[in-house]
C-alpha cells in the first residue's frame, strides 16, 4: 500500500480549518463594559439633590488711594524680553570708518612685537629616544 508524502501538511491544513470554525466572527476585546452597577454614581456621592446657587462675591474696594506708579519688588533683569516697555525701534548699525595713524615726525616708533617663546613644540623623550624611531630616523647606525 502506498504512502501519502503530503500526510503531514494535509493533516495540519484539517486541524487548522477546524480550529477556525470554531473561531467567534468578531474578535476579542479587552475593553471593560459599562453595566451601570446599582446606584447612579449622583446617589452614591450624595448629589442627586440640587445644590443652591452661589451667592456672588462683592468687589472688594482698596483701602486708600496710591500717589505713586506701581514699582515691583523684584523687578526683572532688563533686556527685551524681560522688562515692562514695549520692544525698542528699529535703529540701523551705525557704519564704523577706520582712519590710519598717520606717523609723526620726531616719534620714535612702539617697539616690535616680540614672542614669548621661540618654539612651538618639542618632541617628548619616550617617544623620541623609542628604539624603534631611532631605527626609522638612522638607519645606518642600526644596519647589521
Amino acid at each position: 500500500m502506498p504512502d501519502d508524502y503530503n500526510y503531514p501538511t494535509t493533516q495540519a491544513r484539517k486541524e487548522m480549518a477546524d480550529a477556525k470554525k470554531l473561531e467567534q466572527e468578531k474578535p476579542f476585546s479587552q475593553r471593560a463594559k459599562t453595566w451601570g452597577g446599582f446606584n447612579k454614581d449622583k446617589e452614591v456621592y450624595g448629589e442627586d439633590v440640587p445644590i443652591p446657587a452661589r451667592a456672588p462675591k462683592t468687589e472688594m474696594k482698596p483701602p486708600m488711594e496710591q500717589e505713586f506708579a506701581f514699582k515691583p519688588a523684584k523687578p526683572p533683569k532688563t533686556g527685551h524680553a524681560c522688562t515692562f516697555e514695549k520692544f525698542p525701534a528699529y535703529m540701523e548699525n551705525p557704519l564704523k570708518f577706520t582712519q590710519r595713524k598717520m606717523p609723526v615726525e620726531g616719534e620714535e616708533n612702539p617697539p616690535a612685537f616680540k614672542k614669548s617663546k621661540n618654539y612651538s613644540s618639542r618632541p617628548s623623550p619616550s617617544v623620541v629616544t623609542n628604539v624603534r624611531n631611532l631605527k626609522a630616523s638612522f638607519p645606518s647606525l642600526f644596519r647589521r
